[in-house]
């Protein structure tokens, strides 16, 4: 390292001070609810080589810290020149740094004496880039194209100049250019910003000293991320987890990997995960590296050495195998939309494979989505106005000293709610409830974080709805050592005596006075609910989050309800009755070897019908095929496999399917 460890850390002081300034100013002068005030933004510094050096965790979404600029300032076709502004939305062409087309990303290349020393970055979620329906994502796409208008990495800004045909082709593509440009306004500030504190940096202390001081930081993240790494037992671990289905079959989509660590590397084979589907489960890497991929170790990383330099040296020491044609590296024009779904399960599928190595610092699979519901509405001169309604989390999944975060999973990357009364301002809807839902948490010695429940009512006729990322409503988020797995979600219109069950929405065309109940998943438990403290139980109860029933159920906690003298109710626990109860349970499991995974009745009983020996085996098989026909053939499988009634579908089933197809 040629910075000493005191000069390193004020000049990462100053990098820190500058990244998370461009994120303020995003927050302050941006437009639309979905930027400031549920945070999908983010900003950073990178490189000459494209990585990032200071990610803020502080301000805006968190999880793009492994991205790298490098293709896409590859894919400009302009020589990049001091004062310009490079903009891009594309997934194909900038590996999967634009990880669907309505995150707009900009980066700004910054001189000092002539040199490239850095690089400025940011993204916002911009509201509609076009496609097929009202905020541009639709489960239901079939090709990126259906999805809205692609920009390869172009200039924005020229020397300085606005280069107003890109304007033209931006505000011509969109349902709310006003709000686009707005966001994109902030992000060309926040840039712009960082470039002249930089210049000061490098005045102060030396553009030689500025870009030392870049590398020793990218270093020091790969070291120390190898020191958290090699404390990792060694071995080859393996775990699948599931998407519900691709929303046109009710086949899920299996994410399985296998997590080899030797000394202080890591390398993540996706050989047997599903390859890629027909719909917009999709997530572009191009085979390399990809934070999305990777975020359940980052954090991982990150919570092992919180003084760790939080940037894209920490992934130095992961290596990928991603076969091409997989849902983690599909081949264009693949749509990808709802690509955080499949970051989401990833994340769990992560830690379900580093649980079996470290268990004590794993937590449980938390409710694994993080569903954007938008709202669009009749506006004024033929427009729509445009809101998020919410970004619909679920509990966290508890962990080995403390219960799981209500309401919120920590894959979600502190992604915001939106506060009710900015949201009812900025667009005709009322809310009725916004809530956590009781005994909704993963029974565990710590239980996981409580649901949400969320009840909106539709007031303008010819409104729509919009959802993404709705997930875990058939395979419950996993319990782990002893933890019980998480309530499922679920979706009612006009919840009462008559409500009905609607499924996972794409595009929804209420009516007038509609409501529409969205209810996300509960967080895995941790741990032997039976050991749970009584005293937490109890409180539960008098919170309204834990009824008396799944007290004694799941706990073996017997809760008595007491009248104070105002007529309230009062809970207490009956020490003897309970003592008595969790001996019987305890008897009653005496010599059962406990799973250290608990992964609900709907995935134990798929996986007894269609077993994981024969999705491995289809998984590799399937690479035989060109990509565009493989989600077909695995569909055509689970057709024969229904053939057998409750015959379980074995390798060899699969095998002896395949040949007949030869």
């Amino acid at each position: 390292m040629k910075t000493d460890p005191v000069t390193l850390e004020i000049m990462r002081s100053y990098f820190n001070a500058i990244a998370s300034g461009m994120g303020h100013i995003i927050e302050r002068t941006s437009m639309t609810t979905f930027v400031k005030e549920s945070a999908d933004f983010a900003t950073a510094l990178a490189a000459p080589s494209g990585q990032f050096y200071v990610y803020p965790q502080s301000i805006g979404v968190t999880i793009f810290m492994g991205l790298s600029l490098q293709q896409a300032v590859a894919s400009c076709n302009e020589k990049l020149e001091p004062g310009d502004i490079i903009i891009t939305n594309d997934p194909y062409s900038t590996d999967g740094l634009a990880t669907h087309l309505p995150d707009v990303h900009v980066f700004k290349p910054i001189f000092a004496e002539g040199e490239l020393i850095s690089y400025a970055w940011a993204f916002v979620h911009c509201s509609d880039v076009g496609g097929l329906v009202p905020a541009s994502i639709s489960p239901l796409a079939t090709d990126i194209h259906q999805e809205g208008l692609r920009i390869p990495p172009v200039k924005l800004y020229r020397r300085g100049k606005l280069n107003r045909d890109v304007l033209f082709f931006l505000n011509n593509n969109s349902r709310v250019p006003g709000l686009n440009m707005g966001d994109i306004n902030a992000m060309v500030a926040a840039v712009n910003t960082a470039e002249t504190r930089l210049h000061t940096m490098a005045r102060k202390f030396g553009s030689e000293a500025v870009k030392d001081a870049i590398q020793d930081l990218l270093k020091q993240g790969e070291q120390r991320s190898r020191q958290v790494i090699a404390a990792i037992p060694d071995g080859s671990y393996t775990f699948a987890d599931y998407i519900d289905d691709d929303m046109v079959s009710s086949v899920p989509i299996r994410l399985a990997l296998t997590l080899n660590v030797k000394g202080s590397e890591i390398v993540l084979d996706f050989t047997k995960c599903d390859s890629q589907v027909s719909t917009a489960f999709n997530l572009v890497t191009n085979g390399k590296p990809h934070s999305f991929m990777l975020q359940g170790l980052i954090n991982y990383i990150i919570s092992s050495d919180p003084y760790i330099p939080v940037n894209g040296g920490i992934i130095a020491p992961i290596r990928v195998i991603a076969p091409r044609g997989s849902v983690v590296n599909p081949e264009y024009p693949a749509s990808v939309g709802i690509r955080h779904a499949i970051t989401m399960r990833l994340y769990s599928a992560v830690l379900g494979a580093l649980s079996q190595a470290i268990p004590e610092m794993v937590p449980a699979a938390g409710a694994g989505q993080a569903a954007i519901v938008v709202l669009s509405t009749p506006g004024n001169s033929g427009a729509r106005d445009m809101a998020v309604v919410e970004p619909m989390g679920g509990g966290g999944g508890g962990q080995s000293d403390m219960d799981g975060v209500d309401g919120i999973d920590h894959a979600s990357g502190f992604l915001q709610n939106t506060p009710l009364e900015s949201l009812e301002q900025h667009i005709a809807v009322i809310v009725h409830r916004y809530e956590l839902l009781p005994d909704t948490g993963g029974p565990g010695l710590h239980r996981g974080g409580h649901a949400i429940g969320l009840d909106f009512e539709i007031i303008k006729p010819g409104s729509i709805v919009t959802a993404r990322g709705l997930e875990r409503m058939n395979f419950q988020p996993w319990g782990l050592t002893g933890g019980k797995a998480g309530a499922l979600g679920h979706i009612v219109m006009n919840p009462g005596p008559n409500e009905r069950a609607i499924p996972k929405i794409s595009v929804l065309h209420p009516e007038s006075g509609d409501i529409i109940s969205i209810r996300s998943p509960g967080g895995g438990g941790w741990g032997n609910p039976l050991e749970r403290d009584p005293g937490l139980v109890v409180r539960e109860v008098s919170d309204g989050l834990l009824s008396i029933e799944r007290a004694s159920e799941e706990y073996g906690v017997v809760v008595a309800e007491l009248v104070n003298d105002d007529g309230g109710n009062l809970y207490t626990w009956d020490r003897l009755a309970t003592e008595e109860l969790r001996a019987k349970r305890h008897r009653q499991c005496a010599g059962v070897v406990q799973p250290l995974w608990q992964f609900g009745e709907a995935r134990e009983q798929y996986e007894k019908r269609f077993t994981p020996e024969a999705s491995d085996t289809l998984a590799v098989l399937l690479q035989e095929l060109p990509s565009s026909l493989r989600w077909n053939r695995k569909q055509e499988v689970h057709k024969l496999a229904a053939r057998l009634g409750d015959e379980p579908v074995t390798a060899a089933h699969i095998e002896s399917w395949w040949k007949q197809w030869s």
